[in-house]
């Protein structure tokens, strides 16, 4: 007779559980942000430039994909601040290296994704439990809607672009954050199992260890 797969294992299930706190600022959490935030340049910084050459920077549609794997953990796991660390460090780098027009608009478009995200897992997540796939998608389709807003008003205002030009630039892109979020949770349930995140029961298990 097969034996069931235990939920904790299964692939679509809900995330292990971890410890969420809206602002922590202990060291190993901002250090972890900082290597995040870094990791995310490097990525950004190819990415950017193959969205320069599909669409000259006006439609973030490979950008949109990759930041929901570091952005949204990020701030899912370090709250603000993990949303603002890992939102403001590449628009440093892409202002040094010019890497595109929109350059000095994105610190308002990484925090209008990143911000939400924080607030969005600490209105929706139980301390008991993760977060479930569904709750997963709607924070990342919420929060890449706030990012292409923001970055529709970058496009007007750095690149003169049309409204209807816009409304299109946005609709395109969620798609991509849809797609962003599957491969999101996939991280987000290896970064909880290997250890990178304090796990919520560790502290029950002390107390029984106790």
């Amino acid at each position: 007779m097969a034996m069931a797969t235990p939920v904790s294992e299964k692939r679509w299930t809900t995330l292990p559980n971890w410890r969420f706190r809206l602002l922590p600022r202990d060291t190993r959490t901002i250090i972890t942000c900082v290597f995040l935030g870094l990791t995310m340049a490097v990525v950004l910084q190819i990415t950017e430039r193959l969205d320069l050459a599909l669409t000259g920077g006006s439609v973030p549609l490979v950008s949109a994909i990759v930041v929901c794997a570091i952005w949204v953990p990020s701030a899912a796991f370090y709250g603000l601040t993990g949303a603002l660390i890992t939102a403001w460090i590449n628009p440093i780098i892409s202002n040094l290296t010019a890497s595109q027009p929109m350059a000095p608009f994105l610190f308002l478009t990484n925090a209008a994704h990143t911000i939400p995200v924080a607030l969005l897992v600490w209105l929706m997540k139980t301390r008991g439990k993760g977060l479930k796939l569904w709750q997963l998608v709607l924070i990342g389709q919420i929060a890449g809607l706030g990012d292409a807003l923001m970055f529709g008003v970058g496009n007007r205002l750095i690149l003169h672009l049309p409204w209807d030009f816009i409304a299109g630039q946005i609709l395109v892109v969620q798609p991509c954050y849809l797609a962003g979020s599957f491969i999101t949770y996939g991280i987000m349930r290896r970064l909880v199992n290997t250890g990178l995140v304090q796990k919520e029961r560790d502290a029950q298990a002390i107390a029984d260890a106790i």
